[in-house]
């Protein structure tokens, strides 16, 4: 039968009193080996300040950026592994600190804001941090394509290289090669072949002797 936690408080106060030890102390460190029945356990008694039960956990949460709140369900509320990998099988809607207009900036520029911190109060995006995040990728991707994806996967496909790419005006926004400035290249390009192909057969038969002349001739 197990023993109530009112006895052993009872317990521990009559040893205390006659072996002359802090009861509260005896407490701690049957708490801390887990010896106690939770009734008895103290406020904060087995917090360490690490609310992580495994480092594993921690790099996990840290990796994606999670924070948790409230308690997790290991031993004295700390975050388990599987808790964390709960939390990412959830959708999350987060809200982004920004102010509007830098909110508009970015979304005219096509800048992602996901794990990008302000420098405006409780890291609140201002303005001038998304300017500098833009100079910043214009100066990290000055060699880089303007072309939309399905644009990409055209030339891709039909064999165009990185160089027949620049050659193409593109007539989207600020110069964006899109699908449709591909497929003219692509026509030209053949339409220009053909025409060679049509010079070059020309050339060829003028170059060829008269057979219908020679024959007269021996005749």
């Amino acid at each position: 039968m197990a023993t109530s936690a009112a006895t052993l408080q009872t317990i521990i106060d009559t040893l205390s009193k006659k072996y002359k030890f802090n009861g509260d102390e005896a407490i701690k460190i049957l708490s801390a080996d887990e010896l106690l029945p939770k009734k008895m356990i103290p406020k904060g008694a087995n917090d360490d300040g690490n609310i992580w039960a495994s480092k594993k956990a921690e790099e996990l949460a840290s990796q994606y950026k999670i924070v948790p709140t409230g308690d997790g369900s290991g031993k004295n509320g700390k975050w388990t592994l599987k808790d964390i990998e709960k939390l990412l099988e959830k959708p999350t809607k987060s809200k982004i600190n920004i102010s509007p207009n830098a909110l508009n900036l970015a979304n005219e520029k096509g800048l992602s804001l996901s794990g990008k911190t302000g420098t405006g109060k409780d890291g609140r995006i201002l303005l001038k941090d998304v300017e500098n995040w833009i100079k910043s990728d214009d100066n990290d991707e000055d060699d880089d394509l303007n072309i939309s994806p399905r644009a990409l996967m055209e030339a891709q496909q039909s064999g165009l290289s990185d160089g027949d790419l620049t050659s193409i005006n593109g007539t989207g926004k600020d110069g964006r090669i899109l699908l449709e400035d591909v497929k003219k290249y692509i026509t030209s390009t053949e339409t220009d072949d053909s025409e060679d192909d049509e010079s070059s057969s020309e050339d060829e038969d003028d170059k060829k002797p008269d057979r219908k002349k020679k024959t007269n001739k021996k005749k």
